[in-house]
């Protein structure tokens, strides 16, 4: 099968890393895959190896490249990871090729992508005129600083609508098929499935990698703690630092990230007199990360919105690293309290620092829930179960039963 993914930029984040791998395993399973792009580069961090890329930015209002991509490599599947460029979007429908679309955000679904208006805000509602009565129209300043933006409702519920018309939804937990759900999505073209991890093959091979550190965490060493992810306000670094300066005993933190927050975090750390006991690093190479997954007794998620399905939690557990982290958006479909890891009991900085101490009061625990992650991630988050899952959804939507059958199935 022809498959085509679809992306609006590729970045940083965990979203660019998944739909490289996609892109790899699904051309080890036999299909013929490109990946294209309305971006203008592919920064050099990420991994695009195997990977046949495709350059489809508009360059000037009257060219239509994706639609000249679409005719000449005549894909039978299009599968749309993010986009919400309305020219592309009916490119797309005119284009009559069956789509799908896997949800890793609310962009389609959100005026303000994260749904949140302000720190601590989870917004449950659906996208709709209440919208406008929240105040979820009123957006950043422009770019000259003076003047607020206005969200387009009415585009935004056409892009909705859009993406509803597909041939099928792909979530990657609960909580995101809940979400859908209640934005109008059929139940019947929903499909869940679980993520996977990008260092399945490293994980696997477990035996030939270091041993965690020698010693008991916090008795002969202190506790290797390990945070992966961009320092933006949603992924929860500086609630993290605030966390741990009310945690007691033993313990370092290694900070692998980068983005507008750092600088700021940075100067809380010394703030709190944490610097010697905080390494923040900059990205990493894959095998590089590995390593410090592999490393870590504890991975905390302080992500302090509803991420839909961050992957760090599952690359983490693979390489029987438990996780502390905050019961929030799809977190808790992997992360399960007093199994796999430790859940704070609300979204707040004493809850975390809490949940933490909870963590380390017993070392001998946490290899018990080391082990019980990486056989939830064996048994519920494998590559070749993700992409079997998504080729059925592909041969389905190319190849749909006649309605008379469908009628017969239903009887």
């Amino acid at each position: 099968m022809r498959v085509l993914l679809l992306v609006e930029t590729l970045s940083v984040g965990g979203l660019p890393n998944y739909v490289l791998d996609l892109a790899r395993a699904l051309r080890h399973a036999g299909d013929t895959v490109a990946l294209a792009h309305l971006g203008a580069e592919v920064p050099g961090h990420l991994d695009v190896a195997d990977v046949e890329l495709l350059a489809a930015r508009p360059r000037s209002e009257a060219s239509d490249p994706l639609a000249v991509l679409l005719r000449n490599w005549q894909p039978d599947i299009v599968h749309v990871h993010l986009c919400s460029e309305p020219h592309a979007l009916q490119t797309l429908l005119a284009a009559g090729i069956p789509t799908v679309r896997s949800y890793h955000d609310y962009t389609s679904i959100c005026l303000r992508r994260g749904r949140r208006r302000f720190p601590g805000d989870r917004c449950q509602r659906a996208l709709g005129l209440s919208c406008a009565f929240f105040g979820c129209l009123i957006g950043p300043p422009v770019a000259d600083g003076r003047f607020v933006s206005l969200a387009d409702l009415p585009a935004k519920l056409n892009e909705r609508g859009i993406y509803q018309s597909f041939s099928a939804s792909i979530v990657g937990s609960e909580h995101m098929r809940r979400v859908l759900l209640k934005n109008g999505f059929a139940d019947q073209r929903l499909n869940m499935v679980p993520y996977f991890s990008r260092f399945h093959a490293q994980a696997e091979g477990l035996a030939a990698m270091p041993e965690k550190p020698a010693g008991r965490a916090g008795v002969d060493r202190p506790f290797h703690m390990l945070f992966s992810g961009q320092a933006v306000a949603g992924k929860g670094l500086r609630v993290l630092v605030q966390a741990l300066a009310g945690v007691h005993g033993q313990w370092r933190l290694v900070a692998v990230t980068s983005g507008p927050e750092l600088a700021g975090v940075q100067a809380l750390a010394i703030q709190l007199g944490l610097q010697d006991r905080i390494t923040f690093v900059g990205w990493l190479p894959q095998e590089a990360l590995a390593g410090h997954y592999r490393h870590a007794d504890l991975l905390v998620l302080p992500s302090v919105w509803d991420d839909p399905g961050p992957l760090v939690g599952i690359e983490a557990m693979s390489f029987e690293t438990p996780v502390v982290a905050f019961p929030v958006g799809g977190i808790p479909d992997y992360v399960i309290d007093q199994q796999t890891g430790w859940l704070a009991e609300t979204v707040s900085v004493p809850a975390l620092s809490a949940a933490l101490q909870r963590a380390m009061r017993d070392p001998d625990l946490i290899i018990e829930r080391g082990r019980a992650s990486r056989a939830l991630i064996a048994a519920r988050h494998t590559r070749a179960a993700h992409v079997d899952a998504v080729r059925r959804i592909y041969q389905r939507v190319a190849h749909p039963l006649p309605s008379s059958v469908v009628t017969q199935e239903c009887t």
